[in-house]
């Protein structure tokens, strides 16, 4: 519980100082947040995640190359780059630097987007308890008025561990909001 305010006022601190943008979902035992802002062509966020059901938990700083683009009547935006995670789960703890990116198509440039991510860190840039770690998700988007976006997804958050155990760190739907300042 200590983490949840902790990153709650760590984003809310850090959004008072910058323009970007605020993400919060939740299923019935997670809680996720992050702060993204633009930083030149990239994109810079901070986040954390806290499953209640199995303690297990994550915060991630990221670094993306992002940007939007328009193709065949629709809108893209996308973002290449990297997090840095550190990890509970299972009971062990772990640094992970995981690779990937994420996408948003919004078909005919309209108000509904779908989009997913995924970063993945293999045992050469996992450490401590850890041999892998992935974060993959999925969902779809609503923009409900301007810079206001509500989504609903499935998300796999899975850590390899060095004793062999491979446990979720979560996995399940959510629904969010998303609001850009």
């Amino acid at each position: 519980m200590r983490f949840i305010v902790f990153a709650v006022l760590a984003v809310a601190s850090v959004s008072a100082v910058a323009a970007g943008s605020v993400d919060l979902n939740l299923s019935n035992h997670t809680v996720e947040s992050h702060y993204a802002t633009s930083a030149g062509n990239a994109q810079v966020s901070l986040g954390g995640l806290y499953n209640e059901d199995n303690r297990n938990w994550f915060a991630d700083v990221g670094l993306l190359a992002a940007g939007e683009t328009e193709a065949g009547g629709s809108r893209f935006d996308a973002g290449l780059g990297g997090r840095l995670y550190a990890v509970h789960a299972g009971g062990k703890d772990l640094l992970a630097l995981g690779l990937g990116g994420q996408l948003r198509w919004w078909p005919g440039n309209r108000s509904f987007a779908v989009g997913g991510y995924g970063f993945y860190a293999p045992n050469v840039v996992t450490f401590g308890d850890g041999e892998k770690f992935s974060d993959l998700g999925l969902r779809a988007e609503i923009e409900l008025v301007r810079n206001s976006t509500l989504y609903a997804g499935y998300r796999w958050i899975k850590a390899e561990l060095n004793n062999n155990t491979s446990p979720y760190v979560d996995k399940g739907a959510f629904v969010g909001i998303r609001i850009e300042f």
